[in-house]
């Protein structure tokens, strides 16, 4: 058996605010603390606003005091490199490598990223003496590669950063006209915003006045500006917002206001915004691809073909038939209890006790 140590601290790429990895970073430091741990945070991208809570990478120093620490993977980067040069042992959070192709004619630089971060993912299993992934999909990849010992700790969230007033003036921009369909993540080519440009077109057809609202981060500058073309060719530029990253109060009015969420990603890790439109009410469309079944599972609609016109009549009966949308979102707040932090936590000290059990 392994001996617990004093001090377990994590390891990311980078740390900006709202981002799911930095969270479920922050959640686990507290975890940790609460468990008598000394943990801190160390990145090597530090954004101005996390600079109290996350330490510099280039600050931390191996200690014998400190044989272990937790390594959130999702890129290639020279971190990676950094840490499996130190003198310790590894447990890997894995929060999944977007694969390569989805950037290959948009960002030739991140497609190569990624393709380390597949390679990297490789180099790093002989360091590493347990790993962790944030769904079930990822830990079945981490299966696939040789690693022997893996668990499942889900991404969850604070439910008291998503129990706020809503924020009105923006809320009344966006009851202006409707319906609203929403959704969230960095606009970047696996999340296939496109799609829903083109879902869009057809439900308009439906609903004249529908509007798209995609939240998130300009990851792709050249993808979002592709996107505004494609909206205006198809006469949408003014049913179609693109706000970029918005505050915590502003993501929570865009997820009140919404009629519905809509994915056509056909990549996500796990995909934080669906346990967020779970809790705050919002019944889910959803691709059938990668962790999305996973995360998902009876609660919501799946679908698995880009069917746009048969779509959004979907939709359209989603936004207008209130007994099913009573249904999904019924069935959304039971599947919703596996992703509380309780639960989260729970599985966290059950892995945490598999690896370190003092020795007898």
């Amino acid at each position: 058996m392994t001996n617990p140590p004093k001090t377990l601290d994590q390891i990311l790429v980078g740390a900006v605010p709202h981002d799911a990895i930095t969270d479920h970073a922050l959640l686990m430091r507290r975890w940790l603390r609460e468990m008598g741990y000394l943990s801190d945070i160390y990145a090597l991208h530090i954004h101005p606003t996390m600079a109290r809570e996350i330490r510099p990478l280039a600050s931390y120093r191996p200690t014998s005091a400190a044989p272990y620490v937790i390594f959130h993977h999702s890129i290639g980067s020279e971190v990676a490199e950094t840490v499996m040069s130190w003198p310790v042992q590894l447990i890997m959070v894995y929060h999944n490598i977007t694969p390569a192709h989805f950037f290959e004619h948009s960002n030739p630089f991140w497609a190569a990223q990624m393709r380390l971060g597949r390679e990297q993912l490789v180099a790093l299993r002989p360091r590493t003496i347990f790993a962790i992934g944030d769904s079930p999909y990822n830990t079945a990849e981490l299966a696939e590669l040789g690693y022997k010992k893996a668990a499942v700790v889900p991404i969850t969230f604070a439910t008291a950063e998503y129990d706020l007033p809503i924020d009105e003036e923006l809320a009344a921009d966006l009851r202006q006209t409707g319906p609203n369909l929403l959704f969230v993540g960095r606009i970047a080519a696996n999340k296939k915003q496109e799609d829903l440009i083109k879902l869009l077109y057809y439900y308009r057809r439906i609903a004249p006045t529908a509007r798209l609202h995609l939240v998130g981060d300009h990851w792709l500058e050249s993808y979002a500006t592709w996107m505004w073309d494609l909206a205006e060719v198809l006469g949408l530029k003014a049913a179609v917002s693109m706000p970029g990253r918005v505050s915590q109060q502003q993501l929570v009015t865009y997820y009140r206001t919404a009629d519905l969420y809509v994915s056509m990603s056909e990549h996500e890790g796990f995909g934080k915004p669906y346990i967020e439109s779970m809790y705050l009410g919002l019944p889910v469309l959803a691709y059938h691809a990668a962790s999305t079944p996973d995360v998902l599972g009876d609660a919501a609609v799946l679908f698995g073909q880009k069917d746009y016109e048969r779509l959004a009549e979907v939709v359209d009966l989603l936004v207008t038939d209130g007994a099913w949308r009573e249904r999904i979102i019924g069935r959304q707040r039971q599947r919703l209890a596996n992703f509380t932090e309780t639960a989260a936590q729970t599985a966290f000290q059950t892995a945490l006790a598999q690896l370190f059990q003092p020795s007898l």
